[in-house]
This record gives C-alpha cells, sequence and structure tokens, in this order.
C-alpha cells in the first residue's frame, strides 16, 4: 500500500537530478588544470636540464665558450665510422647523436600524440 504523503527531501532531490548539468563550464575548468599541469611539466624539465648543464659546467671548471664547444663536440659525435669515402660525408649529417636525439623525440612525440588522440572524448 503506498502513502500519498511524500518526503519533501527525497522530492528535492528528485528535482536535482532532473536538471540540466553544465558541461561546457567543467569541460573548461579541467582543461584549464590539464594546460597548467603541461606547463609546471615543462617548466619542471626546464629547470632541470639547466641546472643539469650549469652543474655540468661547474664540474669541469670551464670557461663558457669551451663548454659550448665541448657540448656541439658531443652532440656532433658520429654515430658508426664510415671511413673517408663519399658515402661518410653524404651521410655524415644522419650519423651524429644530436640526429638520434631528434629522432628519438620525434618519435615519441608522434606515439604520444596517437596515444592522446585514441583516448575516449577527444577529437
Amino acid at each position: 500500500m503506498m502513502n500519498e504523503l511524500r518526503d519533501p527531501d527525497l522530492e528535492s532531490l528528485f528535482r536535482q537530478a532532473d536538471r540540466e548539468l553544465d558541461g561546457e563550464a567543467h569541460t573548461a575548468r579541467v582543461m584549464r588544470r590539464i594546460r597548467n599541469l603541461k606547463l609546471l611539466v615543462l617548466a619542471g624539465g626546464l629547470s632541470a636540464a639547466l641546472l643539469l648543464l650549469g652543474g655540468a659546467w661547474m664540474i669541469f671548471g670551464v670557461s663558457l665558450f669551451e663548454f659550448a664547444v665541448l657540448i656541439s663536440e658531443a652532440l656532433a659525435t658520429p654515430l658508426f665510422d664510415l671511413g673517408q669515402g663519399w658515402l661518410a660525408l653524404l651521410l655524415l649529417p644522419a650519423n651524429t647523436v644530436a640526429t638520434l636525439l631528434v629522432i628519438t623525440f620525434k618519435a615519441l612525440r608522434i606515439f604520444h600524440k596517437r596515444v592522446a588522440g585514441t583516448l575516449p572524448g577527444r577529437p
């Protein structure tokens, strides 16, 4: 047997459940938090890289110019010894540590975009 009297608290909960949720404001808040988190991670990584470079510069105890030359020589180090022929000259730009770093960074970026693009709710 049902009672005709209704609980006002229960009715207010049902009324709240029927109203539309503000999805755009929530989405904007979430996107702002994600953007701030990305900027924080980027700033942290950049700060860590600068601290590492500064620490290495202090440890080696060389002038800034010599340190820059040391870094450029390290990045220009060939990965494989191809001899002195024309093939070595042709492949010289692609046969360096810097090229390997750039390709690795680009592959990680493509992988990240593919994974992020397959997440539900992403356009």
